[in-house]
């Protein structure tokens, strides 16, 4: 609807402008019917060109863009899934030490996918939180689960057990990372804050010390 109304606005305003242009040909030659139309031909097509361009994206970036959304908008679907079986298998734990790294890996989880879902273009700092330490997680959570509920507690399975919770403890330790690196764009622009503010006060300070010792 946004493109349409600027395509309408461009077009009324290159009519103008090619009226304009017909009447500055038309009469500086002398009242040249044909010299007139052409002033308005190229009035209205120069107009035109240079509005488009400066008021509608590029269609090849505008389609870019589009599909990149859309690509985004799938990851998060498949993401909330697999969020949502780490935060359920976290009620099929027995030890309090496993469920707390698991709560707290679905909770940075839940935490990054409404970040990107609010703002699609962090997903370029979250890749390998989508496509690696997300999956992994879904997987080994669901693995351990499985392991848990099997009836006979043989060496192997206890060993397993004792893997798996290390790995989950490690992924723990990488998901806290993605979410540094997620926020890491909003730090830079807060230190840049801070330093623009901080100067901002020294000039202010240097300038009421100036007008002291003039006084």
């Amino acid at each position: 609807m946004k493109r349409f109304m600027l395509q309408s606005f461009i077009v009324i305003v290159s009519i103008n402008l090619a009226i304009v242009g017909f009447f500055i040909a038309f009469l500086l030659t002398g009242n040249q019917l044909q010299i007139g139309v052409l002033g308005a031909f190229a009035g209205f097509l120069l107009s035109y060109w240079a509005l488009k361009r400066k008021l509608l994206p590029n269609n090849d970036l505008d389609k870019i863009e589009r599909k990149e959304k859309k690509y985004v908008h799938a990851q998060l679907r498949q993401a909330k899934d697999k969020a949502k079986k780490i935060n359920s298998s976290r009620f099929r734990v027995r030890s309090i030490f496993v469920y707390q790294t698991i709560t707290k890996i679905s909770k940075i989880s839940t935490k990054i996918i409404k970040m990107v879902e609010k703002e699609p273009v962090r997903y370029r700092t979250a890749q390998n939180f989508f496509h690696q330490h997300l999956d992994s997680s879904a997987i080994i959570t669901e693995k351990y689960v499985h392991l848990l509920n099997q009836p006979v507690r043989t060496h192997e399975v206890s060993l397993a057990l004792r893997e798996t919770e290390e790995a989950l403890k490690q992924l723990e330790r990488n998901m806290e990372k993605e979410m540094i690196a997620v926020l890491s764009g909003d730090m830079n622009n807060l230190n840049t804050e801070i330093q623009l503010m901080n100067q901002t006060n020294f000039q202010q300070i240097e300038a009421n010390n100036k007008i002291i010792e003039k006084k």
